[in-house]
């Protein structure tokens, strides 16, 4: 199951900042099942934002943004299925 979610949050940071982040830096997301509270942020040299990662089960919510850029958030339900935006503008 992570390996379907880290697949498809790879592919939703490359699609949305794929100039500024090296494919060496991805995020791993097994490391979210050692916490106590799976909550991290990911961000981004340059985006001036990042990503916020939470597990919730088996679905991950990825928010996101530009700080610089008004309007730029995004939020994201990545399941094994796939990813799902359910929120865009301020999130």
């Amino acid at each position: 199951m992570l390996i379907a979610l880290e697949g498809h949050l790879h592919a939703l940071i490359r699609e949305r900042v794929a100039n500024l982040v090296d494919e060496q830096r991805l995020p791993v997301l097994d490391v979210l099942t050692e916490l106590a509270d799976p909550d991290v942020w990911f961000p981004v040299p340059g985006m001036y934002g990042g990503f916020h990662l939470v597990l919730r089960g088996e679905e991950l919510e990825v928010s996101c943004w530009w700080r610089v850029v008004e309007g730029s958030g995004q939020r994201h339900r990545i399941t094994a299925e796939g990813c799902f935006l359910v929120a865009q503008g301020s999130v």
